[in-house]
């Protein structure tokens, strides 16, 4: 049974916004889980707080989930939460709620990395032992060949192929490739780590052996990937006329340094937090004015104790949610985080808990998202 209890903060204030808190509620979650409910009055009006703490010494952990492991489709982040025995969870990072519902940002599970970000924005990464790191940047990837000393630039994954572009395709994109015959397409299989729930303190980049070409609709092997290139680009390439069936083949990435082995990282924004400092810029990530008004929030942080923070801000109220400033003032001030980082807002914005929904989404229920950060119990993160 849940155990709660009820507290009243002292008033809190920040130069451009200031809040009191009316009352507290704190329900234990699971050992060392703690989920707290703020009631805010600001100088904008009312507003309702939700956090889940997840304390350095529990045996739970923040882990990526996307929907139906699969890219470009969609779920309640209360279906995605119990799929995986996640005792609280939020949604995730931005995606077309047109029709690919495809991500938009960095999506890496398990080591695998399933989606692009072309944008310079806001990354959580998760290292091996649970612990939260934060940065900004732009992802660039590549095929580099050992044997022939070679690098290849890849334009992105599990999306459709467009022209002059080398795309890859890993098993969450689906049974097959779905592409026509304007390409070629080169069947890797994983030799190293030779799966993808290997211990993470791997180093070494993900090594694949070339199997088979094939033209058109090819079958994504489960241990692998398949390379398809657009044949305007396979003619500038130098390469493929020297790949045979063995040869070795990695893919890399410019993730920030020491982030290589990190099993989970997952692209959102804006960046709020750093290291203590207030590094909150929507121009540089490309957020336009739309997003700067106050609206439903969602965000991560994590405190000088290595204590994680999974928070959403209800639109409900007569403050009607939170700017990003704003969201980042309670962040650094009535939080305590030194770190932190915004995800999809607005009609998104859900927290789930036990087994109920415990804001209330914008739209009036939940809606359909593309992936979630789940809190779950560290073997099911490792």
């Amino acid at each position: 049974m849940l155990l709660a209890a009820m507290s009243t903060p002292p008033t809190a204030h920040a130069a451009q916004f200031s809040w009191e808190v009316l009352n507290q509620k704190t329900v234990t979650a699971a050992s060392g889980v703690a989920y707290r409910k703020y009631q805010l009055k600001t100088t904008r009006g009312t507003m309702t707080l939700h956090t889940v703490q997840i304390d350095p010494m529990s045996s739970y952990a923040l882990m990526p989930v996307i929907a139906n492991n699969q890219v470009g489709t969609v779920a309640p982040v209360s279906e995605l939460a119990s799929e995986v025995g996640a005792v609280a969870a939020i949604n995730g990072g931005f995606f077309d709620t047109g029709k690919t519902r495809l991500p938009v940002g960095l999506v890496k599970i398990k080591r695998r990395i399933i989606f692009e970000q072309f944008l310079n924005r806001a990354v959580l990464g998760i290292d091996e032992g649970g612990q939260l790191h934060f940065d900004r940047f732009r992802l660039h990837s590549y095929l580099y060949i050992p044997s022939i000393d070679s690098a290849t630039p890849i334009h992105g994954y599990n999306r459709p192929r467009k022209d002059k572009e080398l795309v890859v395709y890993t098993p969450e994109f689906g049974p097959t490739t779905r592409t026509n015959e304007w390409g070629v397409e080169i069947v890797l299989h994983r030799i190293s780590p030779e799966k993808v729930d290997e211990p993470f303190i791997l180093l070494e980049p993900d090594r694949y052996i070339a199997t088979n070409v094939s033209h058109m609709d090819t079958a994504i092997p489960s241990d692998g990937v398949v390379l398809s290139i657009h044949l305007p680009a396979l003619k500038e390439l130098s390469w493929p006329g020297r790949v045979v069936a063995g040869v070795e083949m990695q893919l890399k990435s410019n993730v920030p340094a020491g982030w290589e082995s990190f099993p989970y990282l997952l692209g959102g924004g804006p960046l709020l937090l750093k290291d203590g400092r207030d590094v909150l810029d929507p121009k540089i990530e490309q957020f336009g004015s739309y997003f700067n008004g106050p609206n439903a929030r969602t965000a991560v942080g994590r405190t000088a104790t290595d204590k994680n923070l999974i928070v959403v801000v209800d639109k409900t109220g007569g403050a009607r949610g939170v700017s990003w400033e704003e969201l980042m003032m309670i962040c650094r001030d009535l939080l305590k985080c030194t770190d932190a980082m915004g995800f999809d807002g607005g009609g998104s914005s859900t927290m789930y808990v036990g087994d109920e929904v415990v804001n209330q989404p914008a739209g009036g229920a939940q809606r359909k998202v593309a992936n979630i950060l789940a809190v779950v119990p560290f073997e099911s993160f490792i």
